[in-house]
């Protein structure tokens, strides 16, 4: 996929394979771009009116709930609010997420302990086989309480995470390699992996990566959905979210 040269990509993701048959909710959302076009506004601005349209469409409907209570977290348990990302360790656009926004969202809401981040697995199989590798490792590095280790060593090139890459990278976190061996081969988290694919489906969501921002239910830990994000977006739009949803829990 290439990026246009003459106008900024606004919010970019790795598509998911679209269903075929009708799909009145997709006619409904494709007429409500074109009727934004026609107003002449900019692409960056019809992306973000959409992604504000689907939050609004959300509380009034009383919002979707996202389970959180078996994913890899950062920041406090005591936070109120969330953001849940969904990505694939090969998509493009979530590695210019993690590499360009994720440095400043660290440092404004989830060091300091105002918010709680989730990362959930979408590993997308059509354009990336090979990523699922990479999140079965993750798994592997959690049961053994180092998956922020791994993680941040994980996002790359489709393609790349070959079983030499990731023997390799798990050594260097200090895996106990015969246990990370013995998960790998029993792939027990295939399933898991595969039930948050679906989740993410299920929300709504369209391609990799995607955001959700939210009110968490310390009882149940699920978070109640505000707002949800499409794609590598500038580290504004996400802090218009995410202070949005501080603003609403105090």
């Amino acid at each position: 996929m290439t990026e246009p040269v003459t106008t900024p990509d606004p919010a970019p993701t790795s598509p998911r394979p679209r269903a075929t048959g009708p799909n009145w909710a997709l006619l409904a959302f494709i007429t409500a771009i074109g009727a934004l076009a026609v107003s002449g506004i900019t692409w960056v601005q019809m992306v973000r009116a959409v992604d504000e349209l689907k939050s609004m469409q959300l509380e009034l409907a009383g919002g979707p709930s996202v389970d959180i209570s078996d994913a890899a977290t950062l920041g406090p348990d005591s936070a109120t609010v969330a953001l849940v990302e969904f990505s694939d360790y090969e998509c493009p656009f979530c590695i210019r997420h993690f590499q360009q926004t994720m440095p400043r969202l660290l440092a404004t809401y989830i060091k300091p302990g105002r918010i709680l981040y989730a990362f959930r697995d979408w590993p997308v199989d059509e354009l990336h086989p090979q990523s699922i590798r990479a999140h079965e490792a993750a798994h592997c590095a959690l049961e053994q309480s180092k998956f922020w280790e791994i993680h941040s060593r994980l996002f790359g090139p489709p393609g790349s995470h070959t079983p030499e890459l990731l023997t390799g990278v798990a050594r260097d976190v200090g895996l106990d390699m015969g246990a990370f061996g013995s998960c790998i081969d029993a792939k027990r988290s295939d399933a898991g992996i595969r039930r948050t694919s679906q989740m993410a489906i299920d929300l709504g969501a369209t391609g990799t990566p995607a955001f959700f921002v939210g009110l968490r239910d310390r009882r149940t830990n699920s978070v109640h959905v505000l707002r949800t994000l499409a794609g590598a977006q500038p580290f504004e739009v996400f802090a218009q979210a995410i202070d949005a949803a501080l603003a609403r829990a105090h």
